[in-house]
């Protein structure tokens, strides 16, 4: 009785609980790397190159310190039999903390760095309202997490116009997955008035190493005009330990009686273990100063997301379902910025877009056949794409403060008819950065 009773759609909760969100959640490094729509890879000239393009920090000559915050805002307005329901998951984060520090050397250049990147964004959303006989439904799905990424990087000229640099990354984080079913009587059918049910799922992602290689072509070495970069990076094999809250089958978490009377269940805890192999990425970029004050930058990653594989079975048997290459898409994101210099005042003005293909297009089940009603495939009807835009303030030529401004959105659409579901979602990020060198 307990899910029959309380789900609309099997697909609604499919969606919370096969996606994995350690794929495709691109969260956006860097105050100026992003504000440039993330065209960085050809750039990569402050702390941030560890993540986009460890070559570039041969570029730096000067100590630096670098700090971000991080404001991020998501609303999913969801629409099943013409019933539309609006979630929202709303989060102030920390973004980057890094040092870089270049070492005397008698030619060339040799730059260390050390930091820590926040690098994968899980917040999402998703609620659905409907009527299934006597009563109304109300479905609630959230996810809140990221993952971070520990670096230590180093770059080297190994000639007057071309450098390498190598980051080695631990990377962890966690998820916190909250779901929520509740059917309320509303013919007066039942003598039970409302159904609760709740489900919890706490993800750890434990720390997985990865390396990224970079190169980069400068011309010329000083002041470049011209800049060319190649980054490539390994994937993480996460261990993921997970705790499962809820209560057993027979019974919900809270049943209201007409009367008034309240019963509930207490959850079960469920713990289980599974690792998740992604696939590494690759992205190359270049920019371009047609003028001295002003530089443009172009940049593209590939990740084969459809390589990703468990190396190892889920014993609890809630994990480890999902067949990637028949369920996730490769995805390249392409990335255009700008940055134009008023160096009278000290201001530096920016702007850019990128794409984020969206790499889950179903369908939910993988061990049955497509079928539009029951286990269809996932259309985008506008995958997601990002406007950026950002300013740079220099106080006294040492100290920079940044300030980024991310808009996105994406349209999706699930099955057919009557239990067509339709996502309409909105992504917006505020950066707050600060960079000292002496």
């Amino acid at each position: 009785m307990r899910r029959g009773l309380v789900l609309m759609m099997v697909l609604v909760t499919a969606a919370a609980a096969q996606e994995e969100r350690a794929i495709g959640n691109f969260a956006g490094v860097g105050n100026r790397s992003m504000a440039m729509g993330g065209a960085y890879v050809g750039v990569a000239d402050d702390f941030t190159a560890v993540f986009w393009n460890p070559a570039g920090l041969a570029q730096i000559r000067q100590r630096e310190l670098y700090v971000s915050l991080n404001r991020h805002s998501f609303e999913n307005d969801a629409s099943v039999g013409g019933v539309s329901a609006t979630a929202q998951v709303k989060n102030t984060q920390f973004g980057s903390l890094g040092f870089v520090l270049p070492w005397p050397v008698a030619r060339g250049s040799f730059v260390l760095a050390a930091g820590i990147n926040r690098v994968s964004d899980f917040d999402w959303g998703l609620e659905v309202r409907g009527r299934l006989d006597s009563l109304d439904i109300e479905d609630r799905f959230r996810h809140e997490g990221n993952l971070t990424t520990t670096s230590l990087a180093a770059a080297v000229d190994v000639s007057p116009s071309v450098s390498m640099g190598l980051a080695i990354n631990i990377v962890s984080g966690e998820d916190e997955v909250s779901n929520e079913f509740i059917s309320v009587d509303s013919d007066d059918y039942f003598f039970e008035r409302r159904f609760v049910d709740r489900e919890q799922f706490n993800d750890d992602y434990e720390r997985a190493f990865t390396a990224t290689l970079g190169a980069m072509v400068r011309a010329p070495r000083d002041n470049p005009r011209l800049r060319l970069g190649l980054a490539v990076t390994t994937g993480a094999t996460h261990e993921i330990s997970y705790t499962y809250l809820a209560p057993p089958d027979t019974a919900f978490s809270i049943v209201e009686l007409d009367d008034g009377s309240v019963f509930t269940a207490a959850s079960e805890k469920t713990r289980g273990q599974y690792k998740l192999s992604l696939p590494l990425s690759l992205g190359i970029g270049g920019s371009y100063r047609p003028l001295p004050q002003l530089l443009l930058a172009v940049g593209l990653r590939a990740t084969e997301w459809s390589q990703t594989e468990y190396t190892d079975t889920d014993a609890a048997q809630l994990r480890t379902n999902a067949d990637f290459e028949r369920q996730y898409d490769d995805v390249i994101r392409w990335h255009l910025g700008a940055e134009y210099q008023l160096p009278q005042v000290g201001v530096d003005l920016r702007a850019g877009m990128y794409s984020d293909p969206l790499p889950f297009i179903g369908p939910r089940d993988p061990e049955r056949a497509v079928d539009e009603q029951t286990n269809p495939l996932v259309s985008a009807v506008q995958d997601r794409t990002y406007l950026t835009a950002g300013v740079g303030l220099f106080l006294e030529e040492t100290v920079r403060c940044d300030l980024t401004f991310i808009r996105g959105s994406y349209e999706q659409v699930e099955g057919a008819g009557a239990s067509r579901l339709r996502e309409e979602a909105t992504l917006q990020r505020v950066l707050l950065g600060v960079s000292y060198r002496f």
